[in-house]
């Protein structure tokens, strides 16, 4: 199971992180490695066959309920 995010950032093109392995990495990312410009991520779950599991679109409203979930149930 892998981890994809989609960095949208205010007047420029997305940046995309791929092959993230755990849910602690993608909870460090969004702590810890957003810059000021973000204005939102696409966090996108896939299988070992990589089918779409789950995905979540994280704005600046809601970081703070998706960045202190414990689990990725999160994102289905």
């Amino acid at each position: 199971m892998t981890y994809s995010l989609a960095i949208i950032r205010h007047h420029s093109d997305p940046s995309y992180i791929n092959d993230i392995k755990t849910w602690n990495e993608v909870l460090d990312y969004l702590r810890n490695k957003l810059d000021q410009w973000t204005i939102g991520v696409n966090i996108y779950k896939y299988s070992s066959n990589d089918r779409l599991l789950g995905e979540r679109n994280v704005t600046m409203s809601n970081l703070w309920e998706v960045a202190n979930s414990l689990t990725d149930k999160i994102l289905l």
